[in-house]
């Protein structure tokens, strides 16, 4: 009988205090029901109990299977959003994945380097894969945080991972606009760490690796001509090695005909013959002709990054809603 009370009244929030004091959750005392400010709204929501004044009364207007049909009713109506629970959690399940995926990069690529060792500790902040371990661990915590948090119905994740989508989004607010304010610093940025990459081609497999990339896809070589790489110490024409005056194989039009050797003696070459071997161009003017050409592709992909943070806000906004409107009634 206790029960059968106590899910009554969770189930007919218009079931006020009687006369006779404020009502238990599990005992309910005789008395009569008044208007007091949530007496019309409940009445209202409930006509059958129009005429009911003491609990036999009404007992006997609705009867044990109308309560039993409210408190079903009651239960189906709080709950979880499904939908929008697992949506998150699929969602967000793909970032955190992504997100550990490039952290793993990164520290597998700073122990196989050493980099972590004392000696080579002084180097770390100019290390590119330091930047993947940081890149890792953010896109990898806070999506990490609202995957769990919808999983387990956790408001104190969720908030977590409400802060970080506040926090990314004004950060890349921010960023656009300083990245266009500042344009011609950045350009003058970039082109300082690609000349510093030309000096360090050979003593950094990650750079190494990111020029070589970079003079493949744009099809250029240096930072502002093929001229450069005279910065280096192993293809100065002054070098004793056998790189001495030349450019390396990612320079090369067509590096498959003499394999890693097609640029070597290139610098000291006339241009009208070096250009049957190597590209002229510098990276810079290539680089900025394609930020140039591909500007609607990069401001599409920021505007469908930007929704998928926005949604990911208003899910969380939703699980939190849901959350606290069941803790209200239960």
């Amino acid at each position: 009988m206790a029960q059968f009370m106590m899910k009554m009244i969770q189930c007919l929030p218009f079931i006020k205090k009687a006369d006779m004091g404020e009502l238990s959750p599990l005992i309910f005392k005789e008395g009569r029901f008044h208007d007091d400010e949530m007496g019309q709204a409940g009445r209202s929501r409930c006509p059958e109990a129009d005429g009911a004044e003491t609990l036999s009364d009404l007992q006997s207007e609705l009867g044990p299977q109308w309560l039993c049909q409210q408190y079903k009713q009651q239960c189906r109506n709080n709950k979880v959003n499904g939908c929008v629970k697992y949506l998150m959690f699929l969602s967000n399940f793909m970032f955190t994945l992504l997100g550990y995926l490039i952290l793993g990069i990164g520290v597998w690529g700073l122990i196989d380097k050493e980099s972590l060792e004392l000696a080579n500790i002084s180097s770390l902040s100019t290390d590119p894969m330091l930047a993947f371990v940081v890149v890792g661990l953010i896109v990898g915590v806070f999506p990490c945080s609202g995957c769990v948090g919808a999983l387990r119905e956790n408001q104190c994740l969720l908030k977590f991972f409400m802060a970080g989508i506040l926090m990314f989004v004004t950060a890349e607010i921010i960023g656009g606009v300083v990245v266009y304010a500042q344009r011609d610093r950045i350009e003058h940025f970039l082109k300082n760490s690609m000349t510093l990459g030309v000096k360090r081609y050979q003593d950094d497999p990650d750079v190494r690796f990111i020029i070589n990339e970079i003079q493949q896809g744009l099809m250029c070589c240096g930072v502002e001509s093929y001229h450069d790489w005279q910065l280096n110490m192993y293809f100065n024409c002054s070098s004793p090695g056998v790189h001495a005056c030349g450019a390396p194989a990612s320079c090369c039009i067509n590096p498959q005909e003499n394999g890693t050797q097609c640029g070597f003696g290139t610098l000291h070459m006339e241009e009208v013959t070096a250009q049957n071997y190597i590209y002229l161009r510098g990276c810079m003017s290539q680089l900025t002709s394609w930020f140039n050409s591909n500007i609607d592709s990069i401001g599409a992909f920021g505007v469908i990054l930007m929704v998928i943070q926005v949604l990911g806000l208003i899910f969380a906004m939703k699980l939190l809603s849901d959350i606290e409107l069941i803790k209200a009634y239960w």
